[in-house]
């Protein structure tokens, strides 16, 4: 059957109770018209809102009736999908120096300064080694450490599933949790000791600065944020219990501690002194963040509602104040990464299967690049699925 064809039987075709359908549907555009408050948008954007919550509503309505409803509903959704207008088609080059690792579900990727890419082999959850010499993933119960062409150089397995890898800022220590255990190995893959039991699911983060010494803070299942000694085993201090935090983070120069949970932000001092604490805008929760190259700010994901997102830029020596907006757009935004000079931050928007390469929250200049997920999936037959970002290393 040709287009013509196609469209002329979709256009006869009539689905099940479809009168009483259409006045279900416009009592629902009516009575959100009648709800809405005056709105000092200019006209056009003001009637594009409008016609998007028409179009909404009429997919509510004719997606809850057949499967021939639930396919014109779901053609309806790809045709109002959110993104950045004018973005390019393809990623052809990333806008800073560095290398960007992501994390597929076909494996783990390095895409290079000209958009060149890079599998690393069947591997999740991968993270940069210092200066980016190597890759530290996990595959199961296993934990590898990889070179830049994907070349195993150690691994080890252990009893439980392994995740969350993290490379201590000199090289010589890997965290990583097993099951429930936060564990430690050596970076030759010697020496893998226990350091602590019945932890959350938060990626543990080493502090910065500290020379010979390796400390590390993590959260354990009562939401308690302790700062450790992996060489002596020593906890050197221990937080209240509370929320488990969604991100632990140092400054770079290893003086602060971000603790992010879903509806604050905390900063602490090194011996565990609360400095700020900032909560998040009633109705919002904080999913993400990742802190300036220079430890002056730090950008926040937060969930506004249950289909829009925003990030903000706050102060970390006054988080409490408003912040910038950097971005928001309709559904989420899942991961953050700044490029090693500090200039571009790397938003990951999951609806729109975009990158967006935002220059300043001052300068609004953003690159949008589309197809993120078919990218990442090549010889796949659908859209794939969205990858996550394991981050952006390394100016040379």
């Amino acid at each position: 059957m040709n287009e013509e064809g196609l469209r002329e039987r979709l256009a006869d075709y009539r689905t099940p109770d479809e009168a009483a359908a259409k006045q279900r549907a416009w009592r629902v555009i009516e009575r959100g018209l009648a709800e809405r408050s005056v709105d000092s948008r200019p006209p056009r954007r003001r009637r594009g809102r409008l016609v998007l919550a028409a179009v909404v509503a009429v997919t509510v309505a004719v997606g809850a009736l057949t499967p021939p409803g639930a396919a014109v509903a779901e053609w309806i959704r790809d045709a109002v999908r959110p993104g950045q207008e004018n973005a390019r088609p393809a990623l052809l080059r990333l806008p800073a120096e560095g290398r960007l690792l992501v994390n597929s579900e076909e494996g783990p990727w390095i895409v290079g300064r000209g958009g060149s890419m890079r599998r690393l082999g069947d591997y999740t959850d991968a993270r940069w080694s210092p200066r980016g010499l190597f890759v530290i993933a996990t595959r199961g119960r296993q934990l590898v450490a990889l070179d830049q062409v994907g070349e195993v150089r150690w691994s080890l397995a252990r009893a439980r599933a392994v995740n969350s890898p993290a490379w201590s800022p000199d090289g010589f220590r890997v965290a990583y949790l097993a099951g429930r255990s936060l564990r430690v190995v050596n970076g030759d893959g010697s020496g893998d000791s226990l350091l602590a039991s019945a932890v959350a699911s938060t990626e543990p983060s080493w502090r910065p600065g500290q020379g010979a010494s390796h400390e590390v803070a993590f959260a354990d299942s009562r939401g308690r944020v302790t700062i450790a000694d992996t060489d002596s085993g020593r906890t050197l201090w221990r937080s209240r219990p509370g929320p488990v935090p969604a991100q632990l983070a140092w400054t770079p120069d290893g003086r602060r501690l971000v603790v992010l949970e879903p509806t604050v932000l905390r900063v602490l001092d090194n011996d565990g002194t609360s400095i700020a604490r900032a909560a998040m805008p009633a109705g919002s929760d904080a999913r993400a963040m990742a802190i300036g190259p220079a430890g002056q700010s730090v950008a926040v994901i937060r969930d506004l509602g249950p289909a829009r997102s925003e990030v903000v830029s706050l102060p970390l020596n006054d988080p409490t104040a408003a912040g910038a907006r950097t971005f928001a757009g309709d559904g989420r935004f899942t991961d953050l990464a700044w490029s090693p000079d500090g200039r571009w931050l790397l938003v990951a928007w999951r609806e729109a299967d975009q990158w967006l390469f935002i220059r300043s929250a001052r300068a609004r200049k953003i690159e949008a690049v589309s197809n993120i997920s078919r990218q990442f999936d090549p010889g796949g037959r659908g859209r794939g699925t969205f990858p996550a970002l394991g981050g952006w290393c390394c100016a040379r």
